[in-house]
């Protein structure tokens, strides 16, 4: 069942139109290969990161994320507002369908940071580095920590300032 959970407006972030975030456990289940979601126990993945943003066909809305548990999604300030924000990165810098790019993830990150959510961002790649470790995903492994070392080369130039 589709929930529409919040509706926000982006013009805070100096985009126009308005974004939903809609909660649908058997989209985002599907979209990450899963059938069950006691598979996310299982592998100890923390469902806060199964987000995904679409373009939205409602004329209310021109994008939706898209969270497995919204209640969970918002359980932690910091880690909602950085994914938000990470994935409003992603109508400027589009992640392709099966098509996982480590600079466009590290550009969509370097917005949350920008926007406020530097301890946000930096839970998310912790808790996506845990992920990581517990699906055995070398892949996914070696893209975090490459997001970790632009966070903190990123960080150490703004300190600079």
């Amino acid at each position: 069942m589709i929930c529409l959970c919040e509706e926000l407006s982006l013009s805070c972030w100096g985009l126009d139109g308005k974004i939903a975030i809609l909660e649908d456990k058997h989209t985002v289940l599907k979209n990450f290969g899963l059938n069950d979601g006691n598979w996310l126990s299982f592998w100890n993945i923390d469902s806060r990161l199964l987000t995904m943003l679409f373009q939205s066909l409602d004329a209310k809305y021109d994008w939706f994320i898209v969270v497995y548990d919204y209640e969970k999604f918002s359980s932690d300030i910091e880690i909602k507002e950085a994914i938000i924000l990470h994935e409003i990165g992603h109508i400027t810098y589009p992640a392709g369908k099966d098509v996982i790019c480590t600079d466009t993830e590290v550009q969509c990150d370097r917005i949350a940071f920008d926007y406020g959510q530097e301890e946000g961002i930096k839970k998310v790649l912790d808790l996506t580095l845990k992920m990581a470790y517990s699906l055995n995903n070398e892949m996914l492994l070696n893209m975090t920590e490459e997001r970790q070392k632009h966070y903190t080369s990123y960080k150490e130039q703004m300190q600079a300032f």
